[in-house]
């Protein structure tokens, strides 16, 4: 992740939101997809290892939650509060 060095709020955020694919992952959460499956499937091109480092990386700063499936294979996401504030952002 690309580090601007600064404590400005637009920089940090820069830090996470700018970084390549990661608009469009949050696009298609805000459009429901729920899944690591039908997130891909809405950035065709993104790799399985980037989009996970994605993901991680989001959920680690409070944008999305991640839920384990009972079952032990695969996980939901959403987005959290802060994660659905970006909803005007991403429609402007």
């Amino acid at each position: 992740m690309r580090d601007y060095g600064q404590f400005c709020p637009i920089a940090r955020t820069s830090e996470l939101l700018a970084e390549r694919w990661t608009p469009i992952i949050i696009r298609n959460l805000l459009n429901g997809c729920r899944t690591f499956n039908e997130i891909r499937q809405g950035a065709p091109g993104i790799s399985t290892a980037l989009l996970a480092q994605r993901l991680e990386a989001l959920e680690r700063h409070g944008v999305l939650l991640r839920t384990a499936n009972l079952s032990g294979r695969g996980a939901t996401y959403e987005l959290t509060e802060m994660g659905l504030a970006l909803r005007p952002v991403q429609t402007a």
